[in-house]
């Protein structure tokens, strides 16, 4: 009888409980395409788990991820417990111990990248982490294996579906952030506290993945630029639109002459650009290599399903890795480990871009003069400046919107900070960065 593989599976959560049941109803297809059956011999849950209609007659269930560490016939360990404690013990531990490790925990692998990745390229057991980015597209699989001979220049996407599924409904139905959270959360597509979402900070973990495996270098995450959607409102997305753009929660990577720059925050985005139209919770990934271009990869980005399908990815990836005597078939990081370093992230202040400024203005027949001088102080050059009524009942305030040329960043901050010493500006100007097709 052909060898069985056995598995560990830590978490049986939403992604969790997808991965055991993909693996379940899919058994017969997987045994075809690796010529082996996978085993889910131990399950590690805290969570209860006797009302997901899963099968566990052949499976032992405890609430202790060391019934799976210490078991010498498990093959494969999947982390899906999430956090930064418990999981971190777990991919270490497997590692050292010549196991491999799937893994879709972002947050992890992003803050202890190169403590992670080092051990990782000394194991004798491969690292999967597909899931870690994008859910269901295969981001980290195309970038290695598609652009293994292009030098990639630089990527941009929208890797976070909450956030996307907000502003997509401030965009389509007018709304305001909080209805369109509220909603998002009803619909299951935001966790009751989506600090993590909303913030940026789940998506900064992914473009600290993504940039890793673009750019083949270690990146501190402490490092990356992030800005939620918190603070725009329902104006500046009834201005994008009329300009011609949409606005994204974008994060992106880029190589540059200087460095690499990396950040996460709202841009706004042409309507000509291919991440414009795309809407919902969905993710997509556009990446640049020297030779071929630009390509997009589009799809489901989180949730059970489209997650446990990347994770299943890694797991079957390990096994036919196996089956060959391949130990490590694919650099990690894209690139082999000697050639590895650490790079840091150009300051965004140090960067350059062209920016939406929105300004509330009393007594505007004054204020225009001030405005442009202070821009001029500040090299920045302006692509178009209008006035807009705020509404009908204030006829003596009005919005000015400002487009610039490309800039410095610090010095737009700068011009921003005197801006906002003005007695006429009302409240805080607001800047929003526009992508550069």
């Amino acid at each position: 009888m052909e060898e069985e593989i056995k598995v560990g599976l830590c978490g049986l959560g939403t992604v969790g409980s997808g991965v055991f049941k993909l693996l379940s109803e899919n058994a017969s297809l997987i045994k075809q395409r690796t010529g082996r059956d996978i085993i889910i011999k131990r399950v590690a849950t805290l969570d209860r788990y006797d009302n997901l209609g899963l099968d566990f007659s052949n499976t032992e269930v405890s609430d202790s991820v060391d019934d799976i560490l210490r078991d010498p016939e498990i093959d494969i360990i999947v982390e899906l417990i999430g956090g930064k404690t418990i999981a971190k013990k777990i991919v270490l531990e497997s590692l050292q111990n010549g196991k491999s490790v799937v893994t879709a925990n972002k947050a992890l692998l992003s803050e202890y990248l190169e403590e992670i990745f080092r051990a990782a390229d000394l194991a004798a057991g491969t690292l999967g982490f597909e899931a870690a980015v994008a859910g269901g597209i295969p981001i980290i699989r195309s970038i290695r294996q598609g652009f293994s001979g292009d030098r990639i220049e630089k990527f941009s996407g929208i890797v976070n579906g909450t956030a996307n599924y907000i502003l997509t409904a401030m965009s389509r139905d007018g709304v305001s952030f909080d209805h369109a959270l509220k909603a998002a959360q009803e619909k299951g597509f935001a966790e009751a506290d989506p600090a993590f979402d909303i913030e940026g900070i789940d998506a900064a973990h992914k473009v600290i993945l993504l940039m890793a495996v673009s750019f083949n270098a270690y990146f501190d995450f402490s490092q990356l630029s992030v800005e939620g959607i918190t603070g725009i409102e329902p104006i500046d997305i009834a201005i994008a639109d009329a300009s011609g753009f949409v606005i994204k929660l974008l994060g992106s990577g880029s190589r540059t002459a200087n460095g690499f720059q990396g950040r996460v925050g709202p841009a706004l985005v042409s309507k000509n650009n291919m991440l414009a139209s795309v809407s919902g919770a969905f993710n997509a990934v556009s990446v640049w290599g020297n030779f071929v271009g630009e390509t997009m990869s589009y799809g489901a980005g989180a949730g059970s399903y489209p997650t446990a399908s990347a994770v299943v990815s890694d797991i079957i990836e390990t096994i036919r890795a196996k089956s060959n005597g391949m130990d490590n078939p694919l650099p990690l990081l894209n690139i082999n480990a000697e050639h590895l370093t650490h790079q840091d992230i150009i300051p965004p202040e140090q960067t350059d871009g062209a920016f939406y400024l929105r300004l509330r203005l009393d007594n505007t027949e004054k204020s225009v003069g001030d405005i442009i001088r202070i821009l001029d102080e500040e090299s920045i050059g302006i692509q178009s400046i209008t006035q807009r009524p705020i509404s009908n009942d204030l006829p003596t305030q009005k919005y000015m919107i400002i487009f610039t040329e490309s800039a410095n960043e610090g010095q737009v901050k700068i011009a921003i900070e005197k801006l906002n010493g003005l007695s006429f500006v009302t409240t805080l100007v607001k800047m929003i960065r526009v992508e550069q097709d």
